[in-house]
């Protein structure tokens, strides 16, 4: 696999960056109540080839949200960890996050009381959007904290051992959600088998089921290939940050039946790159179509947090494919 990004396409680093609903399970997790009301997608076809890129190839099933982590799901998180919020989950962005007009005016998700008696408040007509200025930290103790039951679970072990790894670690054996490696997101994203519809060679361009650019489209739009992107950074209106509802624009999946892996905002993924960063795919709505493509790859430290990254979880499948086992494995440093 490539060691860095593509050519012409520059990492997150620092203050200079190019950024660049299959079944709901009876429950998130075994033994865990479904409060999140997070649903999955199964991505099956195991020991499919990479793409030309590198990239893609799994030996095995597992399954996928099919959106990006919510506002609403973060705040319950929040709510049940976060009473003295000692790991900085909550960031004073998500209270002063940046509008259309690049304003920092929106409350996304308010804090309230005192240290150690903290709440949080979703705004409501936000909650149904993907949670951002998260890092990758964040989304580490959110994957522990499903991992260990939810309620009051641990944040800091159980899918992954947060301490000690600065930012790095990966997945352990034997965890019951992850953040997706990038071959896991990758995969769900761009590819079908050609013997299923797919194009030659099994991947699209974009994740959309589509070698042609989406349209940029507002949620409820009935499009087949369609996206929450920036227009053409020559008509100068692609600074918007205005995310639309998770998994709205319905027919515009890809063909596990994910959704929003193109546009909205960016998502981490596990890939380690240049030995300090965390990769992330998928392009935002602040930014071009360009960045949706299957050979844009991004990447930022694990500890930075951006008003247009998020992420989406992975795990082990819950329906059994003949003849396969779903193992759960460490990712491959990039």
């Amino acid at each position: 696999m490539p060691p860095l990004p593509p050519p012409g396409h520059l990492p997150r680093s620092g203050n200079r960056h190019i950024r660049t609903l299959f079944s709901l399970g009876l429950s998130l997790l075994a033994g865990v109540a479904p409060a999140l009301d997070l649903q999955w997608a199964a991505v099956s076809d195991p020991g499919n080839p990479p793409d030309r890129t590198g990239y893609g190839g799994v030996a095995y099933a597992f399954e996928i949200t099919k959106t990006e982590i919510t506002l609403g799901q973060y705040a319950e998180f929040l709510n049940a960890v976060a009473a003295s919020d000692p790991h900085g989950l909550w960031s004073p962005a998500l209270k002063n996050a940046p509008t259309a007009s690049m304003k920092r005016e929106r409350v996304l998700i308010d804090r309230q009381g005192e240290p150690g008696a903290y709440h949080y408040v979703v705004t409501p007509e936000f909650s149904s959007q993907p949670a951002s200025e998260i890092s990758f930290f964040d989304a580490m103790r959110f994957a522990n904290w499903l991992h260990n039951g939810m309620g009051s679970g641990d944040t800091e072990s159980g899918a992954y051992g947060v301490a000690g790894a600065k930012g790095l670690a990966v997945h352990q054996p034997g965890a019951r959600v992850w953040i997706p490696t990038e071959d896991e997101w990758y995969k769900a994203a761009y590819y079908q088998p050609e013997p299923k519809g797919g194009p030659p060679g099994g991947y699209w361009r974009y994740p959309t089921r589509s070698n042609e650019p989406p349209a940029a489209k507002e949620a409820g739009a009935p499009d087949q290939n369609a996206a929450s992107f920036g227009r053409d950074h020559r008509e100068k209106d692609y600074s918007s940050y205005n995310f639309i509802p998770v998994g709205s624009l319905p027919n515009a999946g890809s063909y596990y039946g994910t959704f929003d892996q193109g546009g909205n905002v960016w998502e981490w993924n596990e890939a380690i790159v240049f030995n300090s960063q965390r990769g992330m795919r998928g392009g935002s709505t602040p930014h071009t179509v360009q960045k949706l493509r299957a050979d844009v790859r991004s990447s930022a430290r694990p500890e930075r947090k951006y008003p247009d990254t998020g992420f989406r979880l992975a795990r082990p499948i819950q329906e059994p494919v003949p003849g396969t086992a779903a193992p759960t494995p460490a990712s491959k440093p990039q």
